[in-house]
């Protein structure tokens, strides 16, 4: 059996290449990526590489010959995912597990968009598949975390409302345990338990294991007290763009439920402050 994984140089492809040595030690796996240099490691650790861009449609038919199954990793451009589907049609892929986004029905700053296109591409296939509908990545709070430790403070500006997000390895084993089972049902809703943030302050005191100084403030200081502690400001960035859509609410967030992705790992997720502290060593 052949299995692809597409983005495999990247930190999902990669996790997901690891769990499917464990999940599927006698399948060929074969990774995308978009360069030689770029899949150097991979070739390193045993995997096959194919070269391929999802805005070239014909490096995409040539990518997928010969591959079963396709582990499509997600990207956040308009249109250009329907090259990867139409190369699956050509090449007769028997299953496709995408990485889609939880409750698309909602406004998910414009990514529902893409993945409902994407969604509408692989059913008009007739290909059988399985939408991961992922949550966020507890990775997205990093800033937050890595201030936390430098500084021993925690400001947050998300009053209300909750964010619902797991570890990018936890995604990528889900996902990979999917392409090898290659008999999910249509949709698994993929997502973390939905915390506050002051909930998450909480969890991070309890990762670092000392009293933080946990603060309100306002949208106009949060970068700038970041950036002051030596924080990238495009993490910054991140993290006050996560927050206001948090504040604003009306996203689904609330609905969130642990027990697909529980169900699928066949374990629990990583508890929030065990989460925080891997994010924070790595």
């Amino acid at each position: 059996m052949n299995i692809m994984i597409t983005g495999a140089s990247g930190e999902y492809g990669n996790y997901a290449i690891d769990y499917l040595k464990k999940f599927a030690p006698e399948a060929n796996l074969f990774g995308l990526v978009r360069s030689t240099t770029k899949g150097e490691a991979l070739k390193a650790k045993g995997v096959n590489i194919r070269i391929g861009d999802y805005t070239d449609a014909n490096s995409m038919i040539d990518a997928l010959k010969g591959i079963d199954r396709l582990l499509f990793v997600s990207v956040s451009r308009p249109n250009i995912q329907q090259n990867v589907v139409q190369a699956a049609q050509v090449n007769h892929v028997k299953y496709i597990a995408y990485t889609s986004i939880s409750h698309p029905e909602y406004s998910k700053f414009g990514l529902e968009t893409i993945h409902k296109q994407t969604e509408n591409w692989i059913k008009e296939s007739g290909i059988p598949h399985t939408f991961l509908r992922n949550s966020w990545y507890t990775e997205l709070n990093q800033a937050l975390f890595d201030y936390a430790a430098k500084t021993k403070q925690f400001p947050y500006l998300a009053k209300k409302g909750k964010l619902s997000f797991a570890l990018k390895r936890e995604y990528a084993e889900a996902g990979a345990k999917v392409i090898a089972d290659g008999n999910y049902g249509e949709v698994l809703d993929l997502a973390g338990e939905p915390r506050t943030y002051h909930q998450i302050a909480l969890a991070t005191q309890e990762a670092l294991n000392t009293k933080l100084d946990i603060k309100e403030i306002s949208v106009n200081n949060f970068i700038p007290k970041l950036e002051n502690a030596g924080i990238s400001t495009q993490w910054a960035s991140v993290s006050e763009a996560y927050q206001e859509y948090t504040l604003k609410g009306n996203n689904g967030e609330d609905e969130a439920n642990i027990l697909d992705f529980e169900k699928v790992l066949d374990h629990p997720l990583t508890d929030l402050p065990s989460a925080i502290k891997e994010l924070i060593n790595k």
